[in-house]
């Protein structure tokens, strides 16, 4: 009579979990599709909570990527993958806009290489980037913070076309798959405002994971997390980016924690890569 109850229970707690999509990392056959589970967070230099408590709050979703914003130096990053079950970390070479302690970085659970600071202008703006491996498949992963509110527009103008120009020539170049992720400090482009920076990524075939997942951004936010009442919609200016042709977006969204680790919320996508 148990087993007769049993049964369905156990055969239906199987058939959820086997149902799941399984990351790159997680899949076992050449023939599924290419996914990775990415994230995009900026921390805020850490001054809000530890990075084994931001590290604590992602394991559970099991991220195959996740790049940092305004990440503090030294072993911070390798603390906070640890927590993460990742073994293989990035440091930017140089903190964003001269700042103490707001560097680009990368956590990974497959081996990086080919790392490198790319100059935007200057070492006050760049972008950190490292290559992984997932199957037979290169990625490009590309940690990012644009320039706002920062010196003059003509700065910041220059920056952003020298950003745009160098992910042009990825694109171009790239046998792979190049990935975007960060704070870019704009708001995506909507029926009611064209965003120049938005629209100079476009030009060239990049767009943000919102669009694929149908989410309006004039309806989330991911800045201010910790000042939830002064919150507007639409404040949002963390993305996934990549080139449509090479990638969709199955899921993801605002990674919503359950108390605020920073100022920004992360961002994250399921990512189905073309081969």
């Amino acid at each position: 009579m148990y087993l007769k109850v049993l049964f369905p229970m156990i055969l239906g707690v199987y058939l959820l979990v086997s149902c799941q999509p399984k990351s790159a990392t997680e899949s076992t056959t050449d023939t599924a599709p290419l996914l990775i589970k990415v994230a995009a967070y900026n921390v805020e230099y850490s001054k809000n909570a530890t990075a084994e408590e931001i590290g604590a709050a992602f394991k559970p979703h099991g991220f195959d990527i996740v790049a940092f914003s305004e990440a503090p130096g030294g072993d911070w990053t390798k603390r906070v993958a640890a927590a993460m079950d990742m073994d293989h970390v990035v440091v930017g070479k140089y903190s964003t806009a001269g700042h103490d302690d707001k560097y680009k970085t990368i956590a990974s659970k497959t081996p990086l290489y080919g790392s490198e600071e790319i100059l935007m202008a200057d070492t006050l703006h760049t972008v950190t980037k490292a290559l992984t491996k997932l199957r037979d498949v290169e990625i490009e992963i590309h940690a990012v913070h644009f320039p706002f509110g920062w010196r003059d527009q003509a700065h910041i103008d220059e920056t952003t076309n020298k950003i745009v120009t160098y992910v042009n020539e990825v694109k171009q170049s790239a046998s792979g798959f190049a990935i975007l992720m960060g704070d870019f400090n704009f708001i995506p482009t909507n029926a009611d405002s064209l965003n120049q920076y938005h629209e100079l990524f476009k030009e060239i075939g990049f767009d943000v994971h919102w669009k694929d997942l149908g989410i309006d951004p004039r309806t989330i936010n991911t800045f201010n997390a910790l000042n939830p009442e002064d919150e507007g919609n639409g404040d949002v200016i963390d993305h996934i980016m990549y080139a449509p042709e090479k990638a969709k977006a199955l899921d993801g969204g605002v990674f919503e924690l359950e108390r605020p680790l920073s100022d920004h919320k992360p961002v994250w996508a399921w990512l189905e890569v073309r081969k």
